[in-house]
């Protein structure tokens, strides 16, 4: 009891730290959370495959980046408004998944990884071909509408405004990913990767609970994908590359996989990392790659593996 009084009073002050970001912070550093908010949403996502299902996926970056053009063209050709828009890049996320998933949920181990990264590739290869729909390269741009609530029009525009925006949206998000972990199909998800064959055996369907899982994972990273391109106005094709789904395995593998909360801490560190380092040198990447090669050596339960073997060893003593 009093631990889970500790954990809720740490869940608020953290809240309230974010509300009152805009107060501490500058205009450029608010941007920069902005992004982090957004990828780990991204991240947690990619957590119900990785971290709590036990698959590793290189495709996941075919979810975002079909969220991420849903949004963009849904307000440039049809008008729609913001948040009719992200529900949207959801839903074509989520639809998407169980599409694919049809065929990738049958796999296991490394042709699980390999079918994840072949219908990557399909994806990305078809928004570089048409270029009528996608603008290949040079990407679909679209200013971000304002957001109407109760007759009252908000400027979202203003980048508090937006963090705002952002911020309640991806909170309701993330809570929807943990209640989701509490209910009888996401303790199965748990099962599945731990013992297949037992779940077989008390009568559950291992596929179909894999694709709803599935399908119910991409659905956010959709949201994510909508988010990111209505705060940058802009969406290319490097929203879907194999860039963009290594960069959320590295996200969550950082912050540990092995807990909800990992994949959170890997996304702001490594966002924060990145700005840091990439204001230093042109080799920002290589010093990336080196830090992602020593964790994997040294901590390979990431950032949050390491605080609780540092905690225990502070119990015990």
């Amino acid at each position: 009891m009093k631990k889970n009084w500790q954990k809720f009073v740490v869940f608020f002050l953290i809240i309230c730290l974010f509300v009152l970001m805009p107060l501490i912070i500058s205009e450029y550093r608010l941007n920069l959370v902005i992004t982090m908010l957004i990828y780990s949403l991204f991240a947690v996502s990619y957590n119900i495959i990785f971290g709590q299902g036990g698959q590793l996926s290189f495709g996941h970056a075919a979810y975002f980046g079909t969220g991420a053009y849903t949004c963009i063209l849904l307000i440039k050709y049809f008008e729609c408004s913001l948040p009719l828009s992200i529900a949207a890049s959801g839903l074509s996320g989520g639809l998407l998944g169980l599409l694919l998933g049809a065929f990738i949920v049958r796999m296991k181990g490394v042709p699980f990884a390999l079918i994840t990264l072949a219908f990557n590739q399909l994806i990305y290869i078809s928004a570089e071909k048409f270029r009528g729909i996608t603008g290949g390269e040079d990407g679909v741009a679209a200013y971000r509408p304002n957001f109407f609530i109760g007759g009252l029009e908000i400027d979202l525009f203003s980048t508090i405004n937006w963090y705002y925006f952002v911020l309640f949206l991806v909170i309701v998000c993330i809570f929807f990913c943990w209640y989701f972990t509490q209910t009888p199909l996401g303790r199965l998800n748990f099962c599945l990767r731990d013992n297949e064959e037992r779940v077989n055996f008390i009568g559950y369907n291992s596929y179909l609970s894999r694709l709803l899982i599935y399908g119910f994972a991409c659905f956010f990273a959709g949201v994510a994908g909508g988010l990111a391109s209505s705060f940058q106005e802009f969406v290319t094709t490097t929203f879907i590359n194999l860039d963009k789904s290594s960069e959320v395995l590295m996200m969550t593998f950082i912050g540990g996989g092995g807990n909800f909360i990992g994949p959170i801490i890997g996304a702001f560190s490594l966002t924060f990392f990145n700005d840091i380092i990439s204001g230093l040198t042109e080799r920002w990447s290589l010093i990336q790659g080196i830090l992602f090669i020593i964790l994997v050596l040294y901590a390979p339960n990431g950032l949050s593996g390491i605080y609780r073997s540092v905690k225990d060893k502070y119990m015990r003593r």
